[in-house]
């Protein structure tokens, strides 16, 4: 089973200096208003008791968001065989140590109190095996503001999850097939039933693509903010699980069990 770890303040020193010193892509996460926003930047050093973040970076062309003191900052890169993923506290802005004197200033936040791990496995697709159904509903806004019923001015859409990560997940969907036109990177709330007995998981995405195929929408969503409270990274546990479930089933069915 795909086990989120928690890490030790050893642990996560030795990895927060392994990362500056490979100038890793680190992920950044705000949550604003009930909507998130995710951009990349570089962790350049670290300044006890803080770490210095470079300039960030917004996706698909939109505008890097800023950081304000005292603002909750969700962070996450990859290092070896583990997604490690963590909250801290921004400071300010200051210069690193050393750096010339007309380079920019860093983000500078607090040191991490806690931080978890789990193996990069969890994070490849898996496609959903054969004679298991699992769906997903979805909504605009966070899985906080899920109506209490699909109305016009609120629908509710659904449909039939292809494949999963502890990233994200894909989903084929008759309801969106016509009335489905958010931009790309908007907020969604999501609710993942998985099979007869199984665990209904709540969690907020944001919408990354659409291809129409066959008349119905295959809509590609990305987890956003599962591991910053206590609540997100039970789900992402069970995500990790289920989506470890699915790669064994499939790869015994497949001969190629390991």
């Amino acid at each position: 089973m795909a086990k989120l770890q928690e890490m030790t303040q050893e642990q996560i020193g030795q990895v927060l200096q392994a990362a500056v010193e490979r100038q890793v892509p680190v992920t950044v996460t705000l949550k604003r208003d009930n909507a998130w926003t995710s951009c990349h930047t570089r962790l350049l050093a670290i300044q006890d008791p803080r770490v210095l973040l470079g300039q960030l970076q917004g996706h698909d062309g939109h505008e890097s968001p800023k950081i304000a003191p005292a603002e909750r900052v969700g962070l996450s890169f990859k290092l070896k065989h583990y997604k490690h993923v963590f909250t801290v506290t921004a400071v300010g802005s200051e210069r690193p140590e050393g750096a010339p004197d007309d380079s920019p200033d860093a983000i500078s936040v607090c040191w991490p109190n806690s931080m978890h791990r789990l193996q990069r496995r969890a994070f490849i697709r898996a496609e959903v095996p054969h004679g298991r159904v699992v769906r997903a509903s979805f909504w605009l806004g966070g899985c906080d503001q899920e109506p209490t019923q699909s109305e016009t001015d609120h629908p509710v859409w659904s449909g039939r999850i292809t494949n999963v990560s502890a990233g994200g997940f894909q989903v084929h969907s008759d309801s969106a097939s016509d009335m489905w036109d958010p931009e790309v990177g908007e907020t969604v709330g999501v609710r993942l039933a998985f099979e007869a007995g199984s665990e209904t998981v709540y969690a907020d995405a944001q919408f990354r693509r659409v291809d129409r195929v066959d008349g119905q929408a295959l809509l590609g969503f990305q987890f956003v903010g599962l591991g910053q409270d206590r609540k997100g990274r039970q789900s992402l546990q069970y995500i990790s699980a289920k989506v470890a479930e699915y790669h064994r089933q499939i790869e015994t069915v497949g001969g190629r069990r390991r």
